[in-house]
């Protein structure tokens, strides 16, 4: 859960929401009120990298981080993708006046002092037409440009991204078929016990490794990849600074530690101007090595994807323009499914007419229409038949688990509830089970109602659980249930056995490790910290009370108590 802290100056705006402590990267903000001529903006910073995002209103803090992030051509789609996630997923604002950035004081010192270029910034006629979403991510890089050379915030970021994020780099398996080259170099890897150690303290290590870098280059010359190169020195250039330049600047990295730093090396260059020569060069380079076993060859490949998607979002190839899109919605409205949030974003900015959003709806209901045509509600044959199901919660040690016997002509709905009732939760929260193998995303109609304050964008294949049934599923499927959106419960659901001609009550559990959950507590995280602290008997007086004035055991369950339970809900 990302925790976005405010003090006094933001107390009559935001409630102060209880959960647990944040602790992860990317995880921990500030906020605060700034002004810019005679606006009112909320400047976010976030706690590790000092990263800024400027927002005009409160709600709006998820869609400009996630714009602002698709800006950082140096961190892969990838990587953008699992941050926005990270950041964005679950939020909560806690009232905490004793704790802040000191950049804030800094960025607002600095938006005081540049008034009048970030003023002509946000009014611009050439960015007019733009969303607000836009023009405060444009505000947010431009703010964070003003303090970056001092604070090296956005190489920050990049760091961070790449400790948390990493693209990691496969080898292939001996005697794999596109190994054709010999190496006539170490493989990197035999000093990977030195990564992320301090060159000045290693340098006779450093030495070795690059001596070793050298050798690779001059083998991929004698190769086909590197011999039709046309400009030999200046490739030479672009891997020599890569590897024993680049690799080496805060701290001692391989070619083989992570494909993202590829990424971080080419984005440098670009900041000279828009050169396809060094993204050509490194992927002939991994190609290479793919070839003389160093890395697997979808790393290899997504070198080519990673640079080209750096300097696409670089010159803004990115943006769809607005012949493409009219020719595409005219005579290939099978591509529109591809595009739907890039032409969705393009409409609300006004960069394409309204009447492409009538069309969109239409390619919308088409497609609705055809999915709920296709979902199968029941399988006849395995309707009659009793389903053993083995239920472990998440990311969580001592293991909970729970194996329980439910009727196939149940629905998917029931299920979802009795795993939820036999872990102790409360059914309040939204909940969704997601098989794993089909996609298929199963959630109770109550959540999808026009009523219902839905908190997530419900995938549009989403299946209502109340008419699918258990029968559905096959043994050996994996699914993830996911309870309470906030804390973000997770469990992993195994179809064990298809059970014909079962005697006796079902739903019942067979089998049962751990308590539980404890509702509202924060998620795994919190609930391991509270078992951490009961094993060594420091819970805080204040949390027993919230609990009801009696600690929770969570090494203890009893199963008669959970099947009782199962039986009156059943009644």
């Amino acid at each position: 859960m990302t925790q976005i802290n405010f003090g006094d100056d933001l107390a009559d705006q935001l409630r102060n929401e209880v959960g647990a402590q944040a602790k992860k990267p990317f995880k921990t903000w500030y906020i605060s009120p700034v002004t810019l001529g005679k606006g009112s903006y909320y400047l976010y910073v976030e706690k590790l990298t000092g990263l800024p995002i400027i927002t005009q209103k409160l709600s709006t803090f998820t869609y400009i981080f996630e714009n602002v992030l698709h800006e950082l051509g140096f961190l892969t789609a990838k990587q953008q993708e699992r941050i926005n996630r990270i950041v964005t997923e679950t939020i909560q604002y806690r009232y905490n006046p004793d704790e802040t950035s000191p950049l804030i004081a800094e960025y607002k010192q600095a938006i005081k002092k540049h008034q009048e270029e970030l003023t002509e910034g946000l009014t611009d006629e050439a960015k007019l037409h733009l969303p607000e979403n836009d023009l405060m991510s444009d505000f947010s890089l431009s703010l964070c440009a003003l303090l970056d050379e001092k604070h090296e915030i956005l190489k920050h970021f990049c760091r961070v991204a790449n400790d948390v994020i990493p693209i990691k780099i496969g080898k292939p398996r001996p005697g794999t078929s596109y190994c054709t080259i010999t190496p006539q170099f170490r493989d990197p890897r035999d000093w990977e016990k030195f990564i992320g150690q301090d060159p000045a303290k290693n340098h006779q290590t450093v030495l070795a490794i690059q001596d070793n870098n050298v050798k690779m280059i001059e083998q991929f010359f004698t190769t086909e990849y590197g011999k039709t190169i046309k400009n030999r020195d200046a490739a030479e250039d672009v891997l020599g600074r890569f590897l024993n330049d680049f690799l080496f600047h805060d701290q001692i990295d391989l070619v083989t530690t992570n494909l993202a730093a590829v990424n971080q090396y080419y984005w440098d260059i670009l900041v000279d101007g828009p050169n396809k020569f060094p993204m050509d060069v490194l992927d002939r380079f991994f190609t290479f090595l793919s070839h003389a076993g160093i890395v697997n060859k979808p790393a290899a490949e997504h070198v080519a994807e990673n640079l080209q998607y750096a300097f696409d979002t670089f010159t803004g190839a990115n943006e769809v323009s607005y012949d493409a899109m009219n020719e595409m919605l005219a005579n290939h409205p099978q591509m529109i499914d591809d595009d739907y949030d890039l032409i969705m974003d393009a409409i609300d900015r006004g960069d394409f007419p309204e009447s492409f959003r009538d069309t969109l709806a239409e390619f919308d209901a088409n497609k609705k229409q055809a999915k709920v045509a296709k979902v199968r509600y029941t399988n006849p044959a395995q309707v009659k038949m009793t389903y053993k199901i083995r239920v472990t919660l998440a990311d969580f040690t001592p293991q909970m688990s729970r194996v329980f016997y439910i009727a196939g002509d149940q629905s998917i709905e029931n299920l979802q509830t009795v795993i939820i009732d036999i872990f102790h939760g409360y059914f309040g929260p939204m909940f969704d089970l997601v098989n794993e193998k089909t996609g298929d995303c199963y959630m109770s109609p109550f959540f999808l109602g026009d009523d219902f304050p839905l908190q997530i964008d419900a995938p549009d294949d989403v299946i209502d659980a109340s008419k699918a049934t258990v029968s559905i599923l096959n043994k050996g499927d994996q699914l993830v249930l996911t309870y309470d959106y906030n804390d973000d419960w997770e469990f992993n659901v195994t179809v064990e056995e298809l059970v014909p001609n079962y005697v006796g009550y079902q739903p019942i559990v067979s089998e049962a490790k751990g308590y539980g959950i404890i509702e509202d507590i924060g998620g795994t995280g919190a609930l391991k910290e509270y078992y951490c602290k009961y094993q060594c008997g420091d819970v805080d007086p204040d949390f027993k009370e919230w609990l009801g004035g009696e600690l929770i055991d969570l090494d203890s369950v009893d199963i008669n108590e959970l099947n009782l339970e199962l039986r009156e809900d059943g009644e």
